[in-house]
């Protein structure tokens, strides 16, 4: 605000007090904006809060469940390898059983198995480690299942590619050298 002018009829006491109204609603207004800047820093500072609160109790279980994933291997491979006269054995139902209980506590949790035979190849979900004859970028076989836990990566999935060659072609490429 502009200092009030001298008025040569006003009293130097009042142009005195006018002068310091002027400047104490300056200060005001300065205090006024600080205190709104305050205001949407600390609303600010609670939606990061909360967001960090709800991200914490979501990937909270991360740690425990990246050493829980050769648990599910194990029990895949143990049932890829089940002899045929073991496979309707009673013992073998309730570790079956077991598994798919396992499995289904884990999936509440929020884990999730990332579906990739057949799908393109995707490198921030698949780790290629071999690459073959089939469709080119289709992934042909899964070594090792990858696992989601709420949308973020817990383990790529470990995987053959298809190079784009067909079998029929590379045999003849190979005869031909």
């Amino acid at each position: 605000m502009n200092p009030p002018k001298k008025d040569p009829g006003k009293d130097p006491k009042i142009l005195a007090l006018e002068g310091q109204v002027a400047e104490l609603t300056t200060q005001l207004k300065k205090l006024t904006d600080l205190a709104g800047r305050a205001q949407a820093d600390l609303q600010n500072a609670k939606i990061r809060m909360e967001k960090d609160r709800d991200d914490l109790g979501k990937f909270a279980t991360e740690s425990v469940l990246k050493k829980l994933l050769p648990v599910i291997d194990h029990f895949q491979r143990a049932f890829q390898h089940l002899p045929e006269d073991l496979k309707d054995h009673e013992w073998v139902k309730g570790v079956a059983a077991i598994e798919q209980d396992f499995t289904r506590l884990l999936s509440e949790l929020g884990l999730r198995k990332i579906e990739s035979l057949g799908a393109d190849v995707d490198t921030a979900k698949h780790e290629v480690l071999t690459i073959g004859p089939g469709e080119e970028g289709k992934i042909l076989e899964v070594f090792e299942e990858g696992y989601e836990l709420n949308g973020r990566v817990l383990r790529p999935a470990k995987v053959k590619v298809g190079d784009g060659m067909m079998e029929e072609a590379r045999n003849k490429s190979q005869d031909t050298k």
